[in-house]
């Protein structure tokens, strides 16, 4: 599917395998070249609809000569290396993603690191290695790609007749991007800031001491006050007030919080059995897996402000009320 946003603009649905079933990219015609915003993963189905796309709009993939990434997950990323080969496209990435996809890179470690960190978390050990299958699966979802040179905030570019500024986001990945138009109060938001639902956030086992929840709360105060005529998410509807959804999300994370503090009441507990009182126990396994992630960085948050704390035994780190 494509969408006119702009008489040089595209929006371009792209399939992906999992439960959203979409990711949205942005094709920006500019002196009879494009610059694309994220590719799609890397499955077949991306490259064909995304050529049908291009062709619709009178552009091949070998016209493409920036690609610009909000972030480093596959279904955003995942095809940036192969029009790289096409075409020659500059890739332009956050320094923090660029870190992350060369850490995701030494698979054997990245396993390691994950089972040190979510079984004692409380992820059953049937789930874990599930999660080791899938992320030999993500790994083929993304083909490497070279990075022209790091994406900064406030980074301007001119492309033909609009000038793009760089706003960083971080939260759902450490160097979460969004592209501002300011002549045209549109925002290209990635995963950021969606109508619908919240972004995954999830703790970095190559870096723990980044707080994902702190920074994204950060980032929305940035965004909030822009002046945006329409949101352009990368997953679900436009939207036309941006302060409203920020302030929603805000309260949706502050609420989980309380939720939280509320469920550690009575015995100690491990994240993944806080988890499951909060989003139910029959959740399908990348779920479980997605529902600790949240659980997690609001706990260690509520850890560093002294309401939290924490005991290890037996292989297990259970939480309650400080």
């Amino acid at each position: 599917m494509i969408d006119r946003i702009l008489p040089d603009l595209y929006r371009i649905t792209l399939p992906m395998p999992f439960r959203l079933r979409h990711v949205h990219v942005y094709a920006l015609l500019h002196d009879g070249r494009v610059a694309l915003f994220d590719t799609g993963m890397n499955i077949p189905e991306t490259y064909k609809v995304l050529d049908e796309a291009l062709a619709a709009i009178g552009r091949a993939t070998k016209d493409i000569d920036r690609i610009f990434l909000t972030h480093m997950h596959a279904d955003h990323c995942g095809i940036a290396g192969r029009i790289q080969e096409i075409s020659g496209a500059a890739v332009y990435l956050s320094a923090p993603d660029d870190a992350r996809l060369q850490y995701n890179s030494r698979h054997e470690e990245l396993i390691e690191r994950a089972r040190d960190f979510y079984l004692p978390q409380g992820l059953p050990l049937k789930a874990m290695d599930n999660l080791v299958k899938l992320m030999a699966v993500f790994r083929k979802a993304t083909i490497p790609f070279r990075v022209e040179r790091p994406l900064a905030p406030h980074d301007t570019f001119a492309l033909g007749a609009r000038t793009v500024e760089v706003i960083a986001a971080p939260g759902h990945t450490a160097g979460q991007m969004c592209f501002y138009f300011p002549g045209d109060g549109i925002l290209l938001a990635g995963d950021h800031i969606l109508p619908d639902i919240t972004p995954n956030l999830s703790p970095d086992i190559f870096r723990p001491e980044y707080r994902p929840l702190k920074s994204f709360l950060e980032s929305l105060g940035a965004v909030r006050d822009l002046p945006v005529r329409m949101v352009w998410p990368a997953h679900g509807d436009p939207y036309p007030d941006l302060a409203k959804r920020v302030d929603e999300i805000r309260e949706h994370h502050a609420e989980r919080t309380q939720l939280i503090v509320e469920a550690l009441q009575g015995r100690e507990k491990t994240a993944f059995e806080v988890s499951r009182i909060l989003f139910g126990e029959d959740l399908p396994e990348f779920d479980q897996f997605l529902a600790l992630n949240e659980t997690y960085v609001h706990i260690v948050e509520l850890m560093d402000i002294g309401r939290v704390t924490a005991d290890e035994q037996d292989g297990l780190v259970r939480y309650r009320p400080a």
